[in-house]
Order: structure tokens, then sequence, then C-alpha cells
């Protein structure tokens, strides 16, 4: 989901990107919560603030995020999973997102 054209699509990235990053924290033992926290953030701001400005937030956090291919299929499926939970869709739904 690279092109982010909608309050929604945001709040489910931002929602996804939170979940895998916890994930991540509970697989590694890390406590640097610094990310996901940013994440957490991002999703008040996007409540709150214009749309615009709730993006340019989200790509300045995106760009520390680590990437992608370092997470395994089943992390992935568990944050999208979690990500629908949060925006109360349906869990079938995150195996339609790409």
């Amino acid at each position: 989901m690279t092109d982010i054209q909608n309050s929604f699509q945001l709040e489910f990235v931002a929602y996804f990107s939170m979940h895998l990053e916890n994930i991540h924290l509970q697989i590694t033992g890390s406590k640097d919560t610094r990310q996901r926290d940013r994440y957490m953030q991002l999703i008040e701001m996007i409540n709150q603030a214009p749309f615009e400005l709730a993006l340019q937030k989200y790509q300045q956090i995106a760009l520390a995020d680590a990437d992608i291919t370092m997470f395994s299929d089943s992390m992935i499926k568990t944050a999208k999973r979690l990500a629908c939970q949060e925006l109360g869709l349906p869990e079938t739904s995150a195996d339609r997102i790409e």
C-alpha cells in the first residue's frame, strides 16, 4: 500500500506498521519502542490533523523504518490481521491487502 490516497488507508498503514514494530520488539526482545511509539502518535494525529499533514508525518516516520523484507510472512500476516481488528474490518480483509 504505497499509494495512500485517504485517511482510512493511512490509518490502516499506521496500525499495520505499529503492530509490525510491536511483533519485531517481542521477537527480538528489544526495548527500543521509539518507532512503534511514533506510529501510535501518528494514529492519534490522523484523527485530528488534515490528511496532507498526517501523510507528511507518515512519510517522515517511514524513512526510519526497517526494510520490510527483514520481516517474515507470518509477522506481516499477523500485523495485517491486527490492523484489521483495530479498524473493525473482517479479518479476511487482511488476505486481500497488498
